[in-house]
């Protein structure tokens, strides 16, 4: 890779580790699937005006902008709200293994012994993070992890196949149709969202457009530029470090402790996801996805 798409994509996982860690104490404020809705119309609005008039067929958009973008996102806000921001930005890792068994079942790569133990470090190390739940909101935010994981995954894999546009232009076409999803879906299961627009603080208010920002347009425009450029085990290296950056913000701006079983699992799945994309021969892991 060029030293400019090196630094590319580290500039990525330097958004999206704190922007998923500092959403923690936002989602407690805005109900969360109000708040993807805000965050996907700001894009949208901001940015359909400025780019190209998409290629990609809207129904392909419609169905990538909801398992890519609406529910997706909805699923990773929701962990945030029941789970400490340090534990859900480390089960969000289990996004590699996941792209590695969804390429399998794709056919566009073959199940082999390293990404197979890979996966299985993988899986140990979120167990120890995460222990033994003890309250139904954990459990419930690991399930809403886990259906977020799958979507992403599944459909970041699709993406360079169906897909006729990339960067901003590709991202403004998913939120275009991400908004309005989420709109509907805020509207059936949240209540009570004039009463938190009307009583919610400015400094929440003034986060809602940051985080649309900086934690989505940018970082998704760019990875979705490098993903029309890139084989993806080029790219998912790089997700090493969005852990160390969302769990590091977690620690110094939210106050949230480092237990040794946080550290300790934290290190085995980063461990597990160096397994899986360290190359061999030349190779990582095909063309599985990667994750946000």
């Amino acid at each position: 890779m060029p030293p400019l798409h090196i630094l590319l994509a580290v500039l990525i996982q330097v958004l999206w580790g704190p922007c998923y860690t500092l959403t923690k104490p936002i989602v407690g404020i805005f109900p969360p699937l109000m708040l993807v809705a805000m965050v996907y119309s700001i894009v949208a609005l901001l940015f359909t005006p400025l780019v190209p008039r998409a290629k990609t067929p809207r129904r392909t958009l419609f169905l990538i902008g909801f398992f890519g973008g609406a529910l997706q996102t909805s699923m990773v806000f929701l962990s945030l709200k029941y789970l400490p921001a340090s534990t859900a930005v480390l089960a969000m890792q289990m996004q590699l293994p996941v792209a590695v068994v969804a390429s399998w079942f794709m056919g566009r790569d073959k199940p082999n012994l390293k990404n197979t133990i890979g996966s299985i470090v993988c899986l140990i190390g979120v167990a120890i993070v995460v222990g033994r739940p003890e309250a139904t909101d954990a459990w419930f935010g690991l399930a809403a992890m886990l259906v977020g994981v799958i979507s992403w995954s599944v459909t970041q894999a699709v993406i360079p196949v169906v897909a006729k546009d990339q960067g901003m232009t590709l991202y403004a076409a998913m939120a275009r149709y991400a908004a309005p999803q989420m709109i509907v879906m805020s509207l059936l299961f949240e209540s009570g969202q004039w009463q938190v627009a009307t009583s919610a603080p400015l400094a929440a208010w003034a986060a809602v457009p940051a985080i649309a920002l900086l934690g989505f347009a940018l970082p998704y425009a760019i990875w979705y530029w490098l993903l029309m450029r890139h084989r993806v085990d080029e790219l998912t290296p790089f997700l090493l470090l969005m852990p160390v950056f969302g769990v590091v913000v977690a620690a110094t701006q939210l106050g949230e402790p480092l237990p040794a079983s946080l550290l300790l699992g934290g290190a085995v799945v980063i461990a597990g996801l160096a397994v899986i994309v360290i190359r061999r021969g030349g190779r990582g892991i095909g063309q599985a996805t990667a994750p946000n």
